[in-house]
């Protein structure tokens, strides 16, 4: 088994101010996690833990029984007070502390003491419960793992910071890498950014009209493990704007996920490409969609838009939502082109697609009805409850590949700030007719996804997101 973190900036900053102060003494904090649970990760084939931090709490002065340089010890009541807690909210406890002169891992003592914290959570919240736990030293963290028994315990492999700029920390052997075809890249965004793409799980959502040229681009720079969820076939009209269909697909009817798995692997780069051709709200995409450490978002449906702003906010997996919206309009008795693209990140800090007005839950709830129940949706079409499928939108590969780069640009941007540390954009729209950049804001009213810090890194819960059906 594996295991990673997740973190938001902000609760990493906490930490480092409780855990790394200097006074030459350890210091302690409990630590809330969400944790997800995969059974089998779509690149590998092995079960992964991927904990999420939900709160940081201090260990109280009171609390502390002694502590310098070398040891902490504090009591446990609170802890069992947590436990409860945790219980009731779907919730895991740990611990976090430090070690101010070193060493970067962990002593034998922290081994005694933790084995005996996982035991009396096991004891106290069942056997699934297990016991996180991360190590600082040098204002930084160097260490992390989690008790899953008294006797078992898993080191955490990398832990990744989201939260405008996102960073990774590889806490077990970093990767290496030197490739050729990466060598120019290297020059302009550093052997770092190169390593990290080659690490990183990236997930595509839709390999259409904005997916098929962001497959292109993200192999050609270095992704190593990409993920892509489509159930749609190859149709004539699709071949104005994918890259690498042709006419013969469209006449076999041709999976998109498989013309994009062929075009990748055709690059002989090394890319390994898993596809998905059901819907990805589907069970068999849970694991995949879980296992990611970023998500492109390139699906024009309204409820596939709505689970994947869920996914980002439980899960605390940057979503990078794409959109493109072409219209045909007559000023003059002039017939005028207007196209808009729209790149929008959603993560804890960040408003979702609620809130942005991108997504209407009416007509998510209509294609939900159309895959589910397509009889009763046909029913309620002729009987003028649903809007059926409407007129065909219009589309051109050079604007669908603009608004496909504006996200890879973002991408880049939280990776590398070649922008600089305050470059990220949250939500960014171009007008291509304009030749202009916009950042609309977002509604102020009370949204229970991204305003209320209730479920950001919740991770897994019954029913899955909280979505009902």
């Amino acid at each position: 088994m594996r295991a990673d973190l997740a973190i938001n900036e902000l609760h990493l900053g906490v930490l480092r101010a409780e855990l790394c102060r200097f006074d030459d003494t350890e210091h302690a904090a409990y630590v809330l996690f969400g944790l997800s649970r995969i059974e089998q990760d779509p690149f590998d084939g092995q079960p992964r833990l991927r904990l999420m931090v939900k709160d940081v709490l201090r260990v109280a002065d009171d609390e502390i029984k002694s502590a310098d340089h070398q040891h902490i010890s504090w009591s446990t009541k609170r802890f069992v007070e947590l436990l409860a807690r945790a219980d009731r909210e779907g919730l895991h406890v740990g611990i976090a502390h430090s070690h101010p002169r070193g060493p970067d891992h962990f002593s034998s003592q922290d081994d005694r003491n933790e084995a005996e914290l996982a035991r009396l959570a096991q004891n106290r919240n069942g056997e699934t419960a297990v016991l996180p736990s991360l190590l600082f030293a040098n204002d930084k963290l160097v260490a992390g793992r989690v008790w899953t028994s008294p006797d078992i315990v898993v080191n955490l492999g990398y832990a990744r910071t989201i939260g405008g700029n996102w960073h990774t920390t590889f806490l077990a052997t970093e990767p290496t890498l030197a490739s050729p075809a990466l060598a120019r890249q290297e020059l302009a965004l550093g052997a770092g950014f190169n390593r990290l793409m080659s690490h990183m799980r990236i997930g595509v959502v839709g390999a259409g009209g904005t997916g098929s040229p962001l497959l292109q681009q993200l192999p050609r720079m270095g992704a190593g493990h990409i993920g892509i969820f489509d159930p749609d076939h190859i149709e004539h009209s699709n071949l104005n704007r994918l890259y690498g269909a042709t006419w013969d697909d469209a006449e076999r009817k041709v999976k998109k996920v498989e013309v994009a798995k062929r075009e990748i692997e055709r690059m002989g780069l090394g890319t390994q490409v898993r596809t998905y051709d059901s819907w990805i709200g589907s069970a068999e995409c849970r694991d995949a969609l879980k296992s990611m450490d970023l998500i492109f978002g390139c699906t024009d449906d309204h409820d596939g838009r709505l689970l994947l702003n869920r996914l980002a906010y439980y899960y605390l997996i940057p979503v990078i939502d794409i959109g493109l919206a072409l219209r045909v309009t007559e000023r003059f008795a002039i017939s005028c082109l207007e196209a808009d693209g729209r790149v929008s990140v959603l993560e804890p800090g960040s408003s979702c697609l609620v809130c942005r007005r991108v997504v209407d839950a009416r007509i998510a709830a209509e294609e939900a009805l159309r895959r589910n129940e397509p009889e009763e949706y046909e029913r309620r079409k002729t009987e003028a409850y649903v809007r059926g499928e409407g007129d065909p939108s219009p589309a051109v590969i050079s604007f669908t590949t603009s608004v496909a780069t504006m996200a890879v640009e973002e991408m880049i941007q939280r990776m590398n700030q070649f922008r600089g540390e305050d470059g990220s954009i949250a939500n960014r729209v171009r007008k291509f007719n304009l030749v202009e950049d916009f950042r609309p804001g977002a509604k102020q009213e009370p949204c229970r996804i991204c305003t209320s810090d209730r479920i950001h890194g919740l991770g897994d819960v019954q029913p899955f997101l909280g979505r009902a059906g």
